[in-house]
């Protein structure tokens, strides 16, 4: 039986391995050990490993490495925890396979651990382009793994060209779509009282079930560091003029920039009007609906691009987080311009809803990613990359 590992860092990310999980939990080859990292373990970013413990995943190991000060210094030594501990998890659990998810740099520090114990790297949603520092993670992981699971065709294609096997580079769509078409469905006004009694403590606080609401969720971008508490200014600037909408406001990741943007977002919280609700996590079903019920999602998350299009939810995507991802017609991008903010938001609000578009795979992926993990050939750990 295969031992494979699966390290989850955060709540987004953990939305996209959850159907891989299940896959080799279930599969009779494999053998599955489960580490939580990152954001999972803090408090102030939701403690989200609740959820994955609710979830009846178990977790057999926990690395606490994330280094205070949301920098580019702590986020560069947090790398450093990660693949001194992992290293040693790696080696006393005998791990054949390591799955690795993304672009993040909690993902870069579980593949240099593997790489260099001659582990066999499973890489998922690589060859995808973006922009930032996460450009450059995905891609260097691609360069150590020796297994590719991309989420679409166009993202095969860059891996081959890369150098990859193309035997060994599966397009396979993305697992968070799995989970994306499968959770539970509500109503707008289930999903705001499920929100109403889980997260909201204040009765005076609470949203209201039957105005309609706009999503934001806006992460710091870290090759523009220094700048994050400026760029936010300009998207809560246009929020501001927002009247009609509720406005449901994401704590930003944990991603260096962090401390200036959440600065920002205390003191519109502090200011704001009653319409603006702000929250530190939501359940994936909760996240899922909200995304659903939107009438608009502003920000720069990926969820805006890669799951927003499955609703037809309009986005607007803000700054370079995201920009050279493959998106749908539901997408539209503005630079860190309040006016061109407002403006896109006052477009996206005033029309219906787009055609839903399938780009990110059908929501089979994590059963096609086990059954590949359980039969393929894991001696061939040696690359040969052709240019």
């Amino acid at each position: 039986m295969r031992k494979i590992c699966i390290v989850t860092a955060n709540r987004s990310e953990y939305s996209r391995i959850k159907t891989i999980i299940d896959a080799i939990i279930e599969h009779p080859a494999l053998d599955l050990s489960v580490v939580a990292t990152g954001s999972h373990l803090l408090e102030k970013y939701g403690n989200t490993i609740k959820d994955v413990k609710e979830d009846g995943v178990r977790i057999d190991h926990q690395i606490y490495m994330e280094l205070d000060g949301n920098n580019l210094c702590t986020m560069a030594k947090s790398i450093s925890v990660a693949i001194s501990d992992l290293s040693t998890y790696f080696d006393n659990q005998k791990i054949d396979a390591v799955i690795v998810m993304g672009d993040r740099y909690e993902a870069l520090s579980v593949a240099v651990a593997a790489s260099v114990m001659n582990i066999p790297i499973a890489h998922v949603q690589g060859g995808e382009i973006t922009g930032t520092i996460d450009e450059s993670i995905r891609h260097a992981i691609t360069k150590l793994a020796h297994i590719h699971f991309p989420a679409n065709e166009k993202s095969r294609e860059r891996i081959i060209r890369m150098g990859e096997r193309p035997e060994r580079v599966f397009s396979v769509g993305c697992p968070g779509t799995d989970l994306l078409l499968n959770a539970p469905q509500y109503a707008r006004e289930d999903v705001i009282m499920r929100i109403n009694n889980k997260y909201v403590k204040d009765i005076e606080s609470k949203i209201d079930t039957f105005k309609p609401f706009i999503l934001c969720i806006q992460h710091p971008v870290t090759t523009e560091f220094g700048k994050n508490f400026d760029q936010i200014q300009e998207t809560i600037s246009a929020l501001k003029k927002i009247n009609n909408f509720q406005l449901i406001v994401l704590w930003p990741n944990i991603d260096a920039g962090a401390g200036d943007m959440a600065l920002a977002i205390r003191r519109f919280q502090h200011d704001c009007k009653n319409n603006v609700f702000f929250m530190k996590h939501a359940s994936h079903d909760i996240f899922v609906n909200l995304l659903r019920h939107a009438k608009c999602l502003i920000g720069n998350s990926s969820s805006g691009i890669r799951e927003a299009c499955y609703f037809g939810t309009p986005t607007v995507n803000i700054g370079t987080r995201q920009q050279y991802r493959d998106r749908g017609k539901n997408v539209m991008n503005v630079p860190y311009d309040r006016d061109a903010i407002y403006q896109a938001i006052e477009h996206q609000v005033g029309r219906e809803k787009y055609e839903p578009e399938f780009l990110y795979g059908n929501g089979s992926a994590g059963e096609k990613i086990a059954n590949i993990l359980a039969e393929i050939d894991l001696s061939q750990i040696q690359k040969r990359n052709t240019y």
